[in-house]
C-alpha cells in the first residue's frame, strides 16, 4: 500500500526527527506483521523496542526464552477439570471440576468446587517448587520451606494426581525477580509431561511482539536498540517503564496501546517526552518508516 500523509499523526515526523533517543513499545494484542513493522520502524530510528511485558522488568529477565514456558489462551481453560489460581482470584464461578485459590490471606467462596488456602506471598517460589518435587518424589529442603508450605503443596500435588487436565492461572506483576514464574513455570512443564497441562498468564499479551523479537535480536524486548546484527539485551534495564523513568528516552513511539505500567510511567513524565501513537496497522507503520531519513541522511 502506498504511503499517505494520513499515515502519519500531525507533527509525528519533527518529534521523531528531534529525539535524541527513542523507544518503540506498545503492540498489546498485536497480531506478527505489526510487530514485524514495528521492528523495522526501531531499527530505521536505532530506537530501543520492549513491548511493555513485565517479563523483560524482571531482573532474570523472559521465563520464555530461558527455560520453556507452557503457556495457553484464555478459551483453553474450558478444557481444564483442575484450575489453580495462583496468588490471584476467579473472574467468574469455577466452570471446572475442582478449583483451588491460593492467597495470601483469607479468600472467601461459596462455590463447593472451589478450595481456598492461604500461603504467604513471598512463598509463592517455594511452594511452586515443593509442589513439582512432590510430584516428582525428590527430597524438599525442609530447611527452606515451612511445614504449613509443605502440606499445602501435598494437597495440591495430591489435587494435580487426581486430574485429567491442569491450568494454573497466573498474575506476575508482582513479581520483580522472575523467580515465582521461573518455579511456576518448571512446575506446569514437570505436569505438562504426564498430562495435559499450561499457564494462563493474565495482564496484557504480547505474544507476537515477543515472538518477532525473539526471532530478530535474540530476546522478548528490553532490547537497548533494535539492529538484527547484535541488538543488547538488557533484562530489568532497558525494559520501557525504566528507559522512561531514567529519562534516558525523549521520544516514544507507542503502537496500538501501551500496557498500563508504561501508560503510567509515560504520564509521569510529563510534558519531556515526544509521544507518537501509530495505529496497530503494518500499512501505516510501514508508510511512517519510509517518510523518515534514511540511514545517513541528516534529519
Amino acid at each position: 500500500m502506498p504511503f499517505t500523509p494520513s499515515f502519519v499523526p500531525p507533527d509525528g515526523l519533527a518529534a521523531i526527527r528531534t529525539a535524541r533517543r527513542v523507544l518503540v513499545t506498545g503492540l498489546v494484542d498485536a497480531p506478527a506483521e505489526v510487530a514485524i513493522a514495528a521492528c523495522d520502524l526501531a531499527e530505521s530510528l536505532g530506537a530501543a523496542i520492549d513491548p511493555g511485558s513485565p517479563e523483560t522488568a524482571r531482573t532474570i529477565g523472559p521465563v520464555m526464552a530461558r527455560i520453556g514456558r507452557v503457556t495457553a489462551d484464555h478459551d483453553e481453560l474450558a478444557r481444564a477439570d483442575l484450575v489453580v489460581y495462583w496468588f490471584c482470584l476467579p473472574d467468574a464461578p469455577a466452570a471446572a471440576r475442582s478449583t483451588i485459590v491460593i492467597m495470601p490471606d483469607n479468600a472467601v467462596s461459596t462455590d463447593p468446587r472451589q478450595r481456598c488456602v492461604v500461603v504467604p506471598r513471598e512463598a509463592a517460589g517455594r511452594l511452586a517448587r515443593a509442589t513439582e518435587a512432590i510430584l516428582r518424589t525428590l527430597p524438599i529442603d525442609a530447611a527452606a520451606c515451612e511445614d504449613h508450605v509443605v502440606r499445602v503443596a501435598h494437597d495440591i500435588a495430591s489435587a494435580i494426581s487426581a486430574a485429567r487436565c491442569l491450568a494454573v492461572v497466573t498474575d506476575g506483576t508482582d513479581d520483580l525477580h522472575g523467580l515465582d514464574a521461573w518455579s511456576i513455570a518448571s512446575l506446569v512443564r514437570t505436569v505438562a509431561h504426564r498430562m495435559p497441562a499450561f499457564e494462563l498468564p493474565r495482564g496484557e499479551r504480547h505474544d507476537a511482539a515477543v515472538a518477532v523479537c525473539t526471532w530478530r535480536y535474540g530476546a522478548a524486548g528490553s532490547i537497548a536498540c533494535a539492529d538484527r546484527a547484535g541488538g543488547r539485551f538488557l533484562p530489568a534495564e532497558c525494559d520501557a517503564v525504566r528507559l522512561i523513568a531514567r529519562g534516558e528516552v525523549d521520544g516514544v513511539v507507542v503502537v496500538g496501546h501501551a500496557t498500563p505500567a508504561v501508560a503510567t510511567a509515560i504520564d509521569s513524565a510529563g510534558e519531556r517526552l515526544q509521544i507518537v501513537r501509530l495505529p496497530a496497522d503494518a500499512a501505516a507503520i510501514r508508510g511512517y518508516t519510509n517518510a523518515l531519513p534514511r540511514s545517513g541522511t541528516p534529519a
